[in-house]
């Protein structure tokens, strides 16, 4: 039986966790439309509020996500599930890791470099 190796380590994973996480809530943000909204959702943002897409205001607000913006949430939530799997940083096409520094660029990168072209 082989493991497969972390390919990124757990402090940078965290930061990943963190960023994609502030993403998910910069595109809810996108579509507050009342002040109101952005008072609910200032009062409800932690971590799970904003990592958990079918929790209260941040789940309503992505709900009316579209073009785009739909898009990038769904690059969103399938870096959050590499992340989940323990392959993020990997490239999907050749396994070999995404350097950070374009991880850091593009955090919802599936593809290094070399494939990507």
């Amino acid at each position: 039986m082989t493991t497969r190796m972390p390919t990124i380590k757990t402090q940078v994973l965290h930061e990943f966790s963190d960023r994609l996480a502030w993403a998910r809530l910069d595109l809810a943000r996108s579509v507050v439309t009342t002040d109101a909204e952005l008072e609910t959702l200032a009062a409800q943002v932690s971590r799970a509020s904003v990592e958990e897409p079918s929790i209260g205001t941040v789940g309503e607000l992505l709900a009316r996500l579209d073009g785009e913006a739909r898009h990038r949430l769904e690059e969103i939530d399938a870096a959050q599930a590499r992340l989940a799997a323990g392959v993020f940083g990997m490239c999907e096409r050749c396994q070999q890791t995404i350097p950070l520094a374009q991880l850091r660029v593009t955090p919802t990168a599936r593809r290094c470099p070399e494939c990507a072209a």
